[in-house]
């Protein structure tokens, strides 16, 4: 790696950015090979999809500074898979408090800055080696079923949606 900070910025920046693109493209486009990007409504799953493909964007476009996007895909798949995840429970858990929107893009930032130095600093070093990348993969599959297949249970219904949380009180 060139640089580390100059790199956690790129990745920083590309991911805040992309996923804030998308954040505010879900009002605007509705066709089915956008919905695999752009999150539907607002469950903590899809709302995790802010995690995956923007990081996974700003894990290639900052290759060059760290030995190329396939490496970097692979050097940081782990992250591909625990991001995602960490971004689904903590808004699955935000939704029992009923926060302000504000409160989740805050905690999106957070936990992508969070996810971000955590890769930068190696800390799961090379364990997993591909079992990760196709983890990674696996989690991309998943989020192209369930966009169209999508469960009606946890962390899948959207909170706003008070026929479907009625449900599941009961």
């Amino acid at each position: 790696m060139k640089n580390r900070s100059e790199c956690f910025f790129v990745r920083f920046l590309a991911v805040l950015l992309l996923g804030l693109m998308l954040l505010l493209a879900h009002s605007v486009t509705k066709d089915p090979i956008t919905a695999v990007f752009i999150p539907q409504f607002f469950s903590p799953w899809e709302m995790s999809k802010l995690a995956f493909w923007p990081l996974l964007f700003g894990i290639a476009i900052s290759g060059p500074l760290s030995g190329g996007a396939i490496k970097a895909v692979r050097t940081m798949a782990a992250w591909l898979v625990i991001a995602p995840l960490a971004v689904m429970l903590i808004f699955w858990g935000l939704n029992a408090l009923r926060p302000a929107p504000a409160v989740y893009l805050l905690a999106w930032v957070v936990a992508i800055a969070l996810v971000l130095a955590l890769a930068q600093t190696d800390i799961l070093g090379d364990k997993g080696g591909n079992v990760w990348l196709v983890l990674a993969v696996v989690m991309a599959l998943l989020y192209v079923v369930l966009t169209f297949l999508p469960p009606s249970f946890g962390p899948f219904l959207d909170p706003g949606d008070a026929a479907a949380m009625a449900a599941v009180s009961h």
